[in-house]
């Protein structure tokens, strides 16, 4: 058996693809698992830290100290 990745472009044509390709018998198709949101979240959390640096390289938000955060992180 060989695997085959297929990346759709077109959201639009996500249902239609799915149906097409679930019509040849020869194949099998699986979904792909993933957490929904949790990416988006991570990548929402990664842009609103370099906001928050670049404020900091240009002295408008003034950063704590490593000893503070790691005090903060162990007081819950």
């Amino acid at each position: 058996m060989e695997t085959l990745i297929v990346k759709i472009k077109n959201k639009n044509k996500v249902a239609f693809t799915k149906e097409l390709l679930s019509s040849f018998s020869f194949l099998e198709i699986e979904q792909e698992k993933k957490k929904p949101g949790t990416s988006a979240k991570r990548k929402q959390a990664l842009i609103q830290g370099f906001k928050e640096l670049k404020l900091v390289e240009d002295g408008k938000l003034k950063a704590k100290p490593a000893t503070e955060l790691l005090k903060q992180l162990r007081n819950g």
